[in-house]
This record gives C-alpha cells, structure tokens and sequence, in this order.
C-alpha cells in the first residue's frame, strides 16, 4: 500500500497533469457542447471506464506488450483515429438536428443517450495507446519495492488517477454543456457550433492518424 506522501504526491501529479490542456479536454467539451451536459457527463465517465481498463492492464503487465509491439500500437492508434474522424462527420451531418441541453441536468436523455454517450467515450479511450505508455511512464515513479507488491500499489494509484481524472472530465464535459445550452437560446449559432464541433473532432482524428498525439 503506497504510504500517505506517496499518495498525496501522486494525487498532486495527476491534478496537474489531468487539467493540461489537452485533446481529450476539447474532446469532452465538444461533446457537451453538441449534445449537452448529460452526454458530456456520460462521455466523460467513458473516458475514465477505459482509463480504469488501462491501469488494470498496467498492473498485470499487459501495457508492456503493448508498448514494445509497434504494429499493435498502431492499430490502436487508427482505430482510434477513423472513429473520432467518423464522430465529426455524423457531428456536421447532425448540425440542424434539435439539441435540448438547455433543460436543467439530470433530466431527459440528451442527444444519444447516456449508454450510447457512455461508449462513445470508451471507445475514444479504450483506443489511445498513449495511456498505456504514460501510465508505463509515470506509475515507477510512485512505487516502492518496500511499500507491498507493485501490481497492488499500481492499482490503489489508478484508482486514485481514475477517480481524480473522473472529477475533472465530468467538469469539462459539465462546461460543454453549459455552453450548449447557451447556444440552444440562439438557434442560428447552434448549427455553426457543431460544425465546429465536427470539425474538432476531424481535427483530433487526423493529428491522432498522423502522429498518436491525443491525451
């Protein structure tokens, strides 16, 4: 069991790190934007749901595959590149459809669904590689050889990470929604909205296809 230090060491890492700007914090927000808050919200804990699969992983050493395997780093990497390419396509295909974020959250399912929202995040998660190699690359840092076994330190500490990383993803994708709802008092501007949307998440694809950058 990692000790209190290491613990509130960790956490600090991770508030930090977590609340960088990155493609995953435009993701969330985009999906609450275009979908409201309950589909942000429902995105968000999809995200976190793969985070979770990832430290599992970690613990029983299976991200270590992963990594030394170049071909499957890349498969994983496409897979995840088409569906957020395919997500900005549907998004702009979508753009007059009628958004009802403005009502107050929790209530009626928004746009999608809170199951469909749910894989949908997972899904944008489960296939980006560069949790398996950050967790590879961060987690060491926080173990200690005296503190008990490692696959059970490594698990306390993702579930720590998962737990903070879930708190601030329902935030953003909350902050999504929030906007959305702006957006749906002035029906001219909620068809550009998910037009940029849309294209924020062609962008996403096409840097994550060209380079695997994607938080």
């Amino acid at each position: 069991m990692p000790s209190g230090p290491t613990l509130a060491a960790f956490a600090a890492a991770s508030v930090l790190l977590i609340l960088l700007p990155g493609p995953a914090m435009l993701f969330l927000l985009a999906r609450g934007i275009a979908g409201g808050r309950r589909v942000g919200v429902y995105s968000a804990l999809g995200v976190e749901s793969a985070s979770a699969v990832y430290v599992v992983a970690t613990a029983l050493g299976l991200t270590a595959v992963l990594a030394a395997s170049g071909t499957a780093l890349a498969v994983v990497r496409y897979v995840g590149a088409a569906y957020l390419i395919w997500l900005g396509i549907h998004t702009i295909r979508t753009r007059d459809e009628p958004l009802v974020a403005a009502s107050p959250w929790p209530g009626p399912a928004m746009a999608g669904g809170a199951w469909r929202s749910w894989r949908q995040g997972f899904a944008v998660g489960i296939t980006n590689p560069k949790v398996a190699l950050f967790f590879l690359a961060f987690f060491p840092q926080f173990l200690h050889a005296e503190a008990g076994p490692i696959a059970g330190q490594v698990l306390v500490l993702g579930a720590l990470f998962v737990l903070i990383g879930a708190i601030l993803d329902v935030g953003y994708g909350l902050s999504g929604g929030l906007i959305g709802g702006l957006l749906a008092r002035h029906p001219r501007a909620l068809p550009r909205a998910r037009v940029g949307v849309g294209l924020t998440f062609l962008s996403l694809g096409g840097v994550t296809a060209a380079t695997g950058q994607r938080a």
